[in-house]
Order: structure tokens, then sequence, then C-alpha cells
């Protein structure tokens, strides 16, 4: 599922997106689901073992591909989790969302200013053309240059092979590192 080094930079960037395609948009999500997708070196935990460290049955019907097997040192580490509510009764498409946090520093100690600037300004491009997605949400009006940059996006693409679907990227990009969620809305009705 991650074909790139997993770096601060557009090839996490591409690990993500791809991720999220092949996570939430290829087909529904299953309780099989995740084991078909766990990458290499990573494992599958519940939501309750990647938040508290053990199992308490908080959240039966969770999937997390964890590549640590907890939240505080996947997001330490600055790898991608992929997380999965199982389909129940209330839910039964299920959900899916694809996490990563990454500070520059990892990978480039002194690029801060530059990579937060290209990847918050590429970003819309970037989602649009490695998930085949049109914005639904208003775009900003302007862009100008700062120290930080963040955008909540709504956006429409087709999943399971023939039905539309909306996906949202609550991106935020500062001299500290990436911080981004794509998640998944479920079906669009019109």
């Amino acid at each position: 599922m991650f074909r790139y080094e997993n770096a601060a930079d557009l090839r996490g960037l591409v690990n993500v997106l791809t991720a999220f395609r092949a996570a939430c948009l290829a087909e529904p999500v299953t309780s099989g689901l995740p084991a078909r997708l766990v990458p290499d070196g990573y494992r599958i935990v519940t939501r309750a073992v990647h938040m508290w460290g053990r199992e308490d049955g908080s959240f039966p019907d969770t999937a997390i591909l964890s590549k640590t097997g907890g939240e505080d040192s996947d997001v330490a580490g600055g790898y991608p989790i992929v997380d999965f509510m199982l389909p129940t009764a209330k839910l039964p498409d299920g959900a899916c969302s694809v996490s990563w946090k990454r500070r520059w520093v990892q990978d480039y100690p002194d690029g801060a200013n530059r990579l937060s600037l290209d990847m918050a300004a590429s970003l819309p491009a970037r989602v649009s053309y490695h998930l085949g997605a049109t914005l639904l949400s208003k775009p900003n009006d302007i862009f100008a240059i700062a120290d930080s940059y963040s955008d909540l996006t709504t956006w429409r693409t087709e999943c399971w092979a023939t039905k539309p679907c909306r996906f949202d990227v609550n991106a935020r990009f500062d001299q500290e590192g990436i911080d981004i969620t794509v998640t998944s809305r479920g079906e669009v009705t019109k």
C-alpha cells in the first residue's frame, strides 16, 4: 500500500492518498478488508489497543493498520495510520480514514518554510489527480504566504467501482510539519 519512502514530502503524501484509495474507495469496508491490505511491517489492532495500549472491549468493531501498535508511537514516528470502522447495524457501510502526522525535521532539517508552502499550495491538485476527485467545497479565494496553512475540503469521486462518494481532507502544514486526515463520508445521493 505504501509504494514510496515515508518522508515528509510528496512521497509521503502520495502514500497517504494511495492508501486512502485502496482502503476507503476501492471496495466497501468489510471485516476482512484490513487483513487484505495490511502493509509489510504493520499490524492490525483495535482502536482501544491503539489509543490506550490494551483491549477493553470499548471499540469492538474497529481495525487500525498501525506500524507500532500505538497511537503515540505511530505519530512520533511519523507513520500513516489507516482506521476502519467495520460495518454495524448503525453504520452498514462502515467508515474509513487515513491520517498522517510527520515533522519536517525527520527528513529535512532546514526545509520547513519551503516544504510547508509547496505542500499546502499543491494539495488540491494532488488530491484531484491521485484520487480522480472533484472539489465540492468552496475553494479558498486567496492563497498567501504564511507560517501555517490549514484547510478542510470536501471532495467527490467514484468508489466501489460505480458509486459516487464524498470524502473530506483536513490538512495542516506549519513550521513543525504535516498533519493530514482523509476521511470517507459515504455515498453521494445526488
